[in-house]
């Protein structure tokens, strides 16, 4: 039976990052000895504190030492697109030292987003869920420039045996329209997706289909897990070889919502291993008789 490795995003921390409880090497020390995970999941913003290599090689080693694979480096900051000229050219020469620094870390998956056009972005970014025709056009122009740069990035990541693309959780990448639109154009096999769960914002059906497909590595967040067991099998089926990974987002007692949270996936993960070993589907699945779902 295939692998289903799990790993928990170093965003579930974030309330505790910011008030200065938490930085990179505590988050590894919690993945290993409290929650027993093998892969991190590292969001740049709130856990790298510099791209230099003696820095990052430090990083690189704490994971080394504690068995640690990072499954994915969640990078917040640099987009792929951004229609400031002078901010497209800055937002890809971060993005460049990123994936040096992915390299350094041994990262399986990268996720960069698509980016914004200026006039969107309050609406895509700033909490509204702006309908997609209101602010969400991609011009022919950030299309092009999008497929473009994902591929040149793809040929990049392929040198040290790794997967990009973005996350469906802001902007143009919440429209399944144009993350198949994308996707078609790069054409790369070092191209892939971060599956958050649900969160479209339109035809959610053909959103969970593509994601599935392309899927390189996921976040089960905490409102997910009604309908995890549904959307996992779906990944184990589909042949799926990434992590099954837990994001948090409360802010709040972090750590302990953070091990139910991931001890419920596991439990998920476990009935999906039970109906493969016998082939005897579960009627329903335990946590939602659990929660009265």
């Amino acid at each position: 039976m295939a692998d289903m490795n799990v790993s928990v995003a170093s965003y579930s921390f974030h309330g505790m990052i910011f008030a200065g409880e938490m930085d990179v090497f505590s988050y590894l020390d919690l993945l290993k000895y409290r929650y027993h995970v093998d892969y991190a999941d590292i969001w740049t913003e709130g856990c790298l504190k510099s791209l230099e290599p003696d820095y990052l090689k430090k990083i690189r080693k704490a994971m080394d030492v504690r068995g640690l694979t990072l499954a994915n480096l969640c990078v917040d900051g640099p987009y792929v697109w951004c229609d400031d000229p002078e901010e497209r050219a800055a937002h890809k020469a971060s993005m460049l030292e990123f994936l040096r620094a992915a390299e350094i870390l041994g990262a399986k998956t990268v996720r960069i987003d698509f980016g914004f056009d200026r006039e969107g972005i309050k609406g895509a970014f700033g909490g509204k869920r702006t309908a997609p025709e209101d602010v969400l056009t991609m011009s022919d122009q950030a299309f092009t420039y999008i497929a473009d740069t994902y591929r040149e990035y793809c040929g990049i990541v392929q040198e040290f045996g790794a997967k990009i693309g973005p996350e469906n959780h802001w902007g143009w990448d919440r429209v399944p329209a144009y993350l198949k639109k994308v996707a078609e154009a790069v054409d790369h096999p070092a191209y892939g997706h971060l599956y958050h769960l649900g969160n479209f914002y339109n035809d959610a059906e053909a959103g969970e289909e593509f994601c599935i497909a392309h899927a390189m590595h996921t976040h089960f967040h905490a409102n997910s897990i009604p309908y995890a067991m549904d959307v996992a099998r779906k990944l184990y089926r589909s042949g799926y070889e990434g992590t099954y990974g837990i994001e948090h987002h409360s802010a709040k007692l972090e750590p302990e919502r953070v091990e139910w949270q991931l001890a419920s996936l596991r439990e998920i993960l476990a009935e999906i291993r039970m109906e493969e070993e016998s082939g005897i589907p579960c009627e329903k699945p335990y946590m939602n008789g659990v929660y009265g779902v």
